[in-house]
């Protein structure tokens, strides 16, 4: 018993694991665009 909810708590952990880290992807990977005051020309 103890082993098979350890087996589920592991399984959850990796689950919610994986969202957390391919949501943070679209926040890491947007890029706006530079402001024309900022720019070194």
């Amino acid at each position: 018993m103890k082993k098979r909810m350890l087996l589920l708590v592991a399984s959850v952990a990796t689950l919610v694991a994986a969202m957390v880290a391919s949501s943070a992807c679209y926040f890491f990977n947007y890029q706006p665009e530079e402001p024309k005051c900022l720019r070194e020309d």
